[in-house]
C-alpha cells in the first residue's frame, strides 16, 4: 500500500511538472522574444512633426506683448 502511494504522488510529480514545463513553452501569455517598445521610429516623428509645423498645425505658444501686475 505504501509503494502504490508513492508512486501516485511521483506520477502527479512528474505530470505536474510538465505541464508546468509546456504551458510555459506554448501558452500564448509567454513572451517568446525580447519585448520591444511600442514607439514610432525618431525618423517617422520628426517628419510628422515638420509637416505639422509647416502646415501651421502646432506651433509654440506665444506669450502676451506685456505682462504687467496691478497693485490691489
Amino acid at each position: 500500500m505504501a509503494v502504490a502511494k508513492v508512486s501516485v504522488a511521483c506520477v502527479a510529480a512528474v505530470g505536474f511538472a510538465a505541464a508546468f514545463a509546456f504551458s510555459r513553452i506554448y501558452y500564448a501569455g509567454h513572451s517568446k522574444t525580447p519585448l520591444r517598445s511600442l514607439t514610432a521610429p525618431p525618423r517617422y516623428i520628426r517628419i510628422v512633426q515638420q509637416n505639422l509645423l509647416q502646415a501651421g498645425i502646432v506651433a509654440p505658444a506665444e506669450a502676451s506683448p506685456g505682462a504687467a501686475t496691478s497693485s490691489s
